[in-house]
């Protein structure tokens, strides 16, 4: 009897293996970005809270405990802490936001000449990292030898007031409010000056015709309007506030100010209480996650309240300020002088000088280059630049390529809990870096995790920092995806190429200029970041942020770390605006 069998061809196994794939494909992507999503944040947050029903330390783990607890609730420092943490970010949020309010008005609703001017003003502080930054005002408000101080001095020694140390303090409550403030301004200009140049003016106008004054006008008509967009921008600012460490740190500590990441920071690396630093995290997530919610509540619900661009009838104008218009450009001048000029002339001075002196003529003629080839000769400062450029590079290309693959199939598909990959990239947003490095300690030290070696290497900073920005860069992807039309892949499907060639050759070229601007936003972070490094941080894995802190805190080589900041703060510059300049010229269709 013939035999009907006939030999299975590599065309058959290619075949069925397409149909394979056509039919598994979309969920085993979707699949594999949600384990890697778990695997960033919710076993590190998971572990988080079990560790905080345990003591000692993460590597040798402990039965399940409330000890922890129990030490925090009765410890009056933990109430001191809270408190500090409210007051530091409430007042911080208070005077950035306030700030930035005027500024975005001054730029986009009235006259003030040299709008663009201001505009590129505000942006530049972002090259200025918060731990130079905080350096930089130790050595111009410290009460003995800040430059400001002796100034003051010798002012009110003209009045007859002779002080020998401040009258100003930079080391108090006071101090760290300010730095947190001024810090602050760009990030949430940048929030909210789109709603102040998409709101209608005709309600401003409308209540200009009744009568009402120019200030009754701007506090009863124009903010309450901006509501929505000026609450986003004050929860935003205030949980960064609460998750800041350096001012606090470098000037807090000193005045026994304690607040969340410093006490997160004390208890997990000065003397080591992981369970209670977890204990310590768990609070201030359950903080943030109320502060979220409630903003959920309160403005998103009543978002349709507050629509003011209807279309019809649109047509933005402006305020004429008169004879305030050059001294309303003064208030950008003189922000710009104290968050860039005076931090980065102080920081060079002390660069320069051989031993630290205040400014003068004749120390000008000892200005020496000797610190800056100490820099060169710190042994670890080659390995450390080798660190920093090999996570910043990694940062920023797994972010924008996870949240590129992640906006896909949130904009792209129908499959169910889509959505939830949305929110767990967004869940990142509220817990601070300090929080996610102490959270990978306690994933990398114990089993299974343990065994995979990333502890104490360059790779697990790389993983916590993907898990600290891949909030933003999924807002940046996802408007950039919806805007390029699905028949452009559709067309490229239906031709017979793959799903995920026609995502890298057709869909990625497409948002390009977005994709490289996250690439761009991510590296000049990363390569700056503290918090996540310092935590992480152990022989072999140091950054140059944790070098300089080194340098800083250690040696107290305060010419050394200045020279080490210029250079850092430079090189954070010129990435910053290279790569914008990069994107225009790649991208640009004139």
């Amino acid at each position: 009897m013939p035999s009907i069998s006939r030999t299975f061809t590599s065309r058959d196994l290619w075949a069925r293996s397409s149909w394979l794939r056509q039919r598994l494909g979309p969920n085993l992507f979707f699949d594999g970005i949600v384990l890697v999503l778990l695997w960033l944040v919710l076993i590190p947050l998971g572990q988080l809270l079990l560790n905080s029903f345990r003591t000692g330390h993460p590597a040798v783990p402990s039965p399940l405990t409330l000890k922890n607890y129990v030490v925090a609730a009765g410890s009056p420092l933990t109430y001191e802490m809270i408190w500090n943490t409210f007051v530091f970010a409430g007042a911080g949020t208070l005077l950035t936001v306030s700030i930035a309010i005027l500024f975005a008005w001054l730029t986009e609703r009235t006259d003030m000449p040299g709008r663009n001017l201001a505009w590129s003003l505000l942006l530049i502080p972002m090259a200025m990292p918060g731990f130079l930054f905080s350096i930089a005002w130790i050595f111009l408000l410290d009460s003995r030898i800040g430059l400001v101080n002796m100034w003051l001095r010798s002012f009110l020694s003209l009045m007859g007031i002779d002080l020998e140390t401040g009258p100003l303090n930079i080391y108090s409550m006071a101090g760290m409010i300010y730095l947190d403030g001024l810090r602050g301004v760009t990030t949430v200009f940048l929030l909210i000056v789109g709603a102040f140049r998409a709101m209608d003016p005709n309600l401003e106008e409308a209540g200009r015709i009744s009568g009402a004054s120019a200030w009754t006008t701007f506090s009863r008509i124009t903010l309450p309007t901006l509501l929505p967009a000026i609450l986003a921008a004050f929860l935003y600012s205030f949980i960064s506030s609460m998750e800041s460490f350096e001012a606090p740190w470098l000037v807090g500590l000193p005045a026994r100010i304690y607040v969340y990441s410093t006490m997160i920071y004390f208890s997990t690396r000065l003397m080591p209480s992981y369970g209670l630093a977890a204990t310590f995290a768990v609070s201030y997530c359950l903080i943030a996650i109320v502060l979220v919610v409630a903003y959920q509540r309160i403005v998103l619900k009543q978002a349709e309240r507050f629509a003011t661009v209807t279309g019809k009838g649109y047509r933005p104008r402006v305020a004429r300020l008169g004879r305030l218009r050059w001294p309303a450009f003064g208030l950008f001048v003189g922000y710009f002088f104290l968050a860039v000029i005076l931090p980065l002339f102080i920081l060079l001075w002390a660069a320069l000088s051989p031993s630290y002196q205040q400014p003068s003529w004749e120390g000008l003629s000892k200005l020496t280059l000797v610190h800056f080839r100490h820099v060169f000769m710190e042994p670890d400062i080659w390995q450390s630049t080798l660190n920093t450029i090999v996570i910043t590079i990694t940062t920023a290309t797994l972010t924008v390529l996870l949240s590129f693959f992640v906006s896909w199939i949130v904009v792209r598909t129908n499959l169910r809990g889509r959505f939830v990959l949305d929110g767990l990239t967004f869940l990142a947003h509220a817990i601070p870096g300090i929080i996610i490095a102490l959270a990978f300690i306690f994933v990398y030290l114990q089993p299974p995790f343990r065994s995979l070696g990333l502890y104490g290497t360059v790779w697990i900073i790389s993983l916590a920092l993907i898990t600290q920005y891949m909030a933003f860069t999924t807002r940046t992807t996802n408007a950039a995806i919806t805007q390029v039309h699905k028949e452009l892949e559709e067309v490229s499907r239906v031709s017979g190429v793959g799903r995920i060639t026609t995502l890298t050759r057709v869909t990625l070229p497409l948002i390009a200029p977005a994709f490289a601007a996250a690439w761009i936003w991510v590296a000049a972070h990363a390569v700056r970041s503290f918090s996540i490094p310092v935590m992480l941080a152990s022989e072999g894995n140091w950054t140059l942020s944790v070098i300089l802190w080194r340098i800083w805190d250690e040696q107290n080589a305060l010419t050394t770390a200045s020279a080490l900041g210029v250079i850092f703060i430079l090189s954070v510059a010129v990435l910053t605006f290279a790569g914008r300049r990069l994107i225009v010229k790649a991208f640009s269709f004139e």
